[in-house]
C-alpha cells in the first residue's frame, strides 16, 4: 500500500523546555491526517523482525522512505527553529515502526536505565505514538551524581565512569525504569497520546515509561506501536571554489 503523509487539519504544536538544562522538546498533537492508515500499514508488515545492533527492547520494521521525506519536508522549518539548527543539512537518518516486546526479566542492563541514541547535538529523534490507549509514554532523566541530562561527546567518559561506580554502590536496577531511582531523577514525563509526536535531541537521557500492565503484544494493532524517525543534521560544507 502507498503511504503518504498529510498533516491533520487540527495539528497542534508546542515547544517545551525540559529539566535544568532546558532541553527543547517539540510536542505535536494530531500529527497525521490518517494515523489509522499508519497502523494498518504497520500491521501489513507483521511479524516484525527483532531489533538488531540497538538497545531497543523489541521488534522493528521499516517505514517507507517517501513517507519520511514528506514528514521531514513538512517539519523542516519548525525543527530548525526549535533546535537552533540554522542552515544545517540533513546527512542521514533512520526510520522504523517499533513494538516493545521484551519482558522485564529479559532486559539487558542498558535496557533497564535511561539511554541516549547518540552524543551528537545535531541528531534528532522523532517519536510518533500509534498504540491504542496509554501503553506507556516517554520520560526524560537527570543523572543524579553528575547532574547531566544530556550526554555529549565531552561528557561521555565521565558519565560512564560515574555510572559504573553508581552500579557498584546501588546494585543493578531491575525491570523498566519508570520514575525516580537512586541513580536517576525523572525531569519530565510525556503521555502516549495516540497521534502525538515528540521531537528531542538524541543525546538527552530518556526512556519509555513502561508500566506493569503492558502486555508486550507483538501485534501492531494491539501492542505499543510507535514510529521512530531519526534525522542527523550537520553543518553545510564550505564552498571552496573561487
Amino acid at each position: 500500500m502507498t503511504l503518504a503523509y498529510r498533516p491533520h487539519s487540527h495539528i497542534t504544536p508546542r515547544l517545551d523546555s525540559v529539566g535544568a538544562e532546558r532541553a527543547p522538546v517539540l510536542v505535536i498533537d494530531n500529527f497525521a491526517d490518517d494515523p489509522q492508515a499508519l497502523v494498518d500499514h504497520a500491521a501489513s508488515l507483521a511479524p516484525f523482525p527483532a531489533a538488531e545492533q540497538t538497545f531497543y527492547p523489541g521488534v522493528r520494521a521499516p517505514v517507507p522512505v517517501g513517507f519520511v521525506q514528506a514528514v521531514h519536508a513538512y517539519l523542516d522549518n519548525a525543527l530548525r527553529a526549535a533546535f537552533s539548527l540554522a542552515d544545517d543539512e540533513v546527512k542521514s537518518g533512520g526510520w522504523e515502526y517499533s513494538l516493545v516486546t521484551t519482558r522485564p526479566a529479559d532486559l539487558s542492563l542498558r535496557q533497564r536505565m535511561p539511554h541516549i541514541d547518540s552524543t551528537h547535538p545535531g541528531n534528532l529523534a522523532l517519536l510518533l505514538y500509534l498504540a491504542p490507549g496509554d501503553q506507556g509514554g516517554t520520560s526524560f532523566y537527570r543523572h543524579r551524581r553528575t547532574g547531566f541530562e544530556a550526554i555529549t561527546e565531552e561528557r561521555f567518559d565521565r558519565y560512564e565512569q560515574t555510572l559504573k561506580s553508581d552500579l557498584a554502590a546501588f546494585g543493578e536496577p531491575q525491570g523498566y525504569i519508570n520514575g525516580d531511582s537512586e541513580i536517576f531523577e525523572r525531569t519530565a514525563d510525556y503521555e502516549a497520546v495516540f497521534n502525538r509526536m515528540l521531537v528531542y535531541r538524541s543525546h538527552n537521557l530518556h526512556s519509555a515509561s513502561i508500566g506493569e500492565g503492558l502486555a508486550f503484544d507483538p501485534d501492531p494493532r494491539a501492542g505499543r506501536l510507535t514510529m521512530n524517525l531519526f534525522l542527523h543534521f550537520r553543518p553545510r560544507a564550505q564552498d571552496r571554489t573561487r
